[in-house]
């Protein structure tokens, strides 16, 4: 049976996966027969280095490097065979590139309003000039506090979250943890010509931190690309994890 490998998106964790997780894991029928076979055999969640349960450190200090070599860590320390492997946001350059880094390359890579820049260049170039501007203000002004750099609340709620239900944001916000400014701002080596599985993009439609037709342009980078789309905002792990858990349950 597959396997699943879930990656989140930038100053989140696991625990953004919890609801696609339960998704991916139930049974197949309701009520469940006796041994009833799930969706999906293993699904893990991981927390990259400094987020999530591994938020002790520096953050803003953690390595592309020490990333990649986290993933293909999980891969081998949880025996994930037959594995789907899905990044969400900036994690789409991640897999990427770990993706070569594996003894046996998945049989689908699964990316989720993925950013994936242009080869050689940072996955901040990527972003919306906007986003730009105001990540390094926000960078500046957490050297000059002597804090982390995080997305501030008002932007988790009008540009991660739109649409969701306030009461969720609440819950959502304070889970949000530290951005990887320097993971953000590392140039991503893409160069190695065409991925060696399928890959699967899937645009958040709705999503209003990276434009639908910015993912579009982002996923027309990758050769063969199949592209399929969501109505749902950055988060759609909260905002639609059914949704999100149809869309890749079919490639179990």
């Amino acid at each position: 049976m597959t396997d699943f490998l879930l990656v989140h998106g930038a100053g989140q964790g696991a625990w953004s996966w919890g609801q696609v997780w339960g998704y991916l894991t139930a049974p197949e029928e309701h009520p469940p027969r006796l041994h009833a076979p799930k969706r999906a055999n293993k699904v893990y969640p991981m927390d990259l280095p400094g987020h999530g349960a591994d938020a002790d450190g520096d953050t803003g200090e953690v390595r592309l490097e020490e990333c990649i070599h986290s993933i293909t860590r999980a891969v081998e320390r949880e025996g994930l065979k037959d594995l789907v492997l899905v990044g969400h946001g900036f994690a789409g350059g991640l897999v990427l590139q770990a993706i070569s880094q594996l003894p046996q390359p998945p049989k689908r890579l699964v990316l989720v309003a993925g950013i994936v820049p242009v080869s050689q260049r940072s996955m901040l170039s990527a972003m919306p000039q906007s986003f730009q501007s105001g990540f390094r203000m926000l960078t500046v002004l957490s050297k000059f506090s002597r804090q982390d750099c995080r997305y501030p609340k008002a932007a988790i709620s009008r540009l991660l979250c739109n649409g969701m239900d306030p009461m969720e944001v609440v819950h959502a916000v304070g889970f949000f943890g530290p951005l990887p400014t320097r993971v953000l701002t590392s140039r991503i080596s893409l160069d190695d010509g065409p991925p060696p599985c399928p890959v699967t993009y899937v645009v958040l439609t709705q999503d209003k931190l990276l434009p639908a037709k910015s993912q579009e342009k982002m996923a027309n980078r990758i050769p063969d690309v199949e592209v399929v789309s969501l109505d749902s905002c950055h988060e759609a792990m909260l905002y639609k994890p059914k949704e999100l858990a149809d869309i890749l349950i079919k490639y179990a």
